[in-house]
């Protein structure tokens, strides 16, 4: 089974969770990492084509990125605005996503309390509704709280353990 990450974080050289669990995914067989913010800085550069190709050969599609406002980071946006065009991921003939497993994993800098009741669902509607609209089997939220270093020094060990335990997830599909 090949598993594609795409991930993106707006500032990857401060994420400690971020990169823990990228360290994580890196090592593990099987697992390609697409670091959008590393591959394309200049987000009017995407390689459509490169990117399609990726998701075509991947069984389970897997988005990691940290929580912004509510939403995904702008570089994940701006590469499903371009990437999962019509007549490739969705309308006629874009079915080429269709049956593919998908994992939502997501960190955020408040504690889990702060997202109670209606506001866990706004943080996976989006990104879910996007990837059903495309025709993949949206599996699992794994979302990560309560990942600020200032308060919370555990940060580093949670991360790890969070990606470790989605890799075992995705190995037991």
């Amino acid at each position: 089974m090949k598993v594609l990450v795409i991930y993106s974080h707006t500032y990857p050289e401060i994420s400690t969770a971020g990169n823990a669990i990228l360290e994580v995914f890196k090592a593990t067989p099987n697992f390609e990492v697409r670091d959008l913010d590393a591959l394309y800085p200049d987000l009017s550069k995407i390689d459509v084509a490169a990117e399609q190709k990726a998701l075509v050969e991947a069984d389970v599609v897997i988005f990691q990125h940290p929580i912004f406002w509510f939403n995904v980071p702008s570089a994940l946006k701006r590469w499903m605005d371009e990437v999962l065009q019509h007549g490739f991921a969705y309308g006629t003939g874009g079915d080429k996503l269709h049956g593919k497993k998908f994992i939502h994993s997501f960190t955020t800098a408040s504690k889990q309390e702060f997202f109670a009741g209606e506001l866990e669902y706004v943080l996976r509607a989006p990104i879910q509704a996007s990837v059903n609209y495309c025709g993949m089997e949206y599996v699992q939220a794994f979302p990560l709280y309560g990942q600020l270093t200032l308060t919370n020094p555990n940060v580093a060990q949670e991360a790890k353990a969070h990606a470790e335990k989605l890799v075992s997830f995705v190995q037991s599909l």
